[in-house]
């Protein structure tokens, strides 16, 4: 794949386009622009991004010429409490775009998207005192991965997911960012239902960390909150967080 088409990018987004041939993390770029006053909707992009990180500091490979690395800068009216859910909110917008070049993508929840069972998308989100990043790293063409990846994750060519440009990917994913971000207070079980359907863990033994401790149970799908619904004996338990989720059995 050859590099962006910045003409089409700048056509959309205009002067909130953020582009750089290279950067440590889109995430850290946007953090600190956030905090220079950047507007709104600011969407930072790399063509190699050499340092990606998802939760937990866990690394995030980004294939050159063939990974999308962006982040979007956002400044929400919601209430704090409700900027975790921003994470579904990507997942879901990337899942739209995920479909529409045949595939059937599913949400590992909370932030990451997979097809075929392997992950082709992984999201971040960190908040500042007045702003939040929202990071997505989606593989759209075929790359060669490391082999220590290959085995769990995916691209969208690999799986035959073409006709699709990554401008395109990029365009439809923070549009479809922006439009379902407003769900997020008013109609929010609108977005859970969405979620729901394109669940990776449901039905699914899962063993996963609410903090340090290791937890395991049946997961029974997404709550009304966003939270994770897990059976664990006879009680049925809800996580708003946890990290390193993996499906056992």
């Amino acid at each position: 794949m050859n590099g962006y088409d910045l003409s089409v990018l700048r056509a959309e987004f205009g002067d909130l386009l953020y582009f750089f041939e290279e950067l440590d993390s889109t995430n850290e770029r946007s953090l600190l622009l956030g905090k220079e006053g950047v507007s709104h909707g600011s969407v930072v992009i790399t063509e190699r991004q050499l340092a990606g990180r998802g939760r937990r500091g866990a690394a995030w490979f980004s294939g050159e010429g063939a990974g999308l690395a962006f982040s979007i800068v956002l400044r929400p009216e919601m209430e704090r409490a409700l900027w975790p859910r921003l994470s579904l909110v990507a997942g879901m917008a990337v899942a739209r775009s995920i479909e529409s070049v045949g595939l059937f993508p599913e949400i590992k929840w909370p932030n990451d998207v997979l097809v075929g069972g392997r992950k082709v998308c992984g999201i971040l989100v960190e908040a500042e005192d007045d702003f939040v990043v929202v990071g997505i790293g989606l593989n759209v063409g075929e790359a060669s991965l490391p082999d220590d990846l290959a085995r769990i994750a995916t691209s969208l060519e690999g799986e035959g997911g073409t006709g699709k440009s990554r401008e395109e990917h990029l365009i439809d994913t923070v549009r479809g960012f922006l439009s379902l971000a407003k769900l997020v207070e008013g109609e929010f079980g609108v977005l859970v239902e969405m979620i729901r359907s394109r669940c990776a863990l449901s039905g699914k033994q899962i063993e996963f960390l609410v903090g340090q401790e290791e937890r395991r149970g049946i997961c029974e799908g997404v709550g009304e909150g966003g939270d994770l619904l897990v059976r664990e004996g006879a009680v049925l338990q809800r996580y708003f967080a946890a990290d390193q989720i993996r499906v056992v059995g």
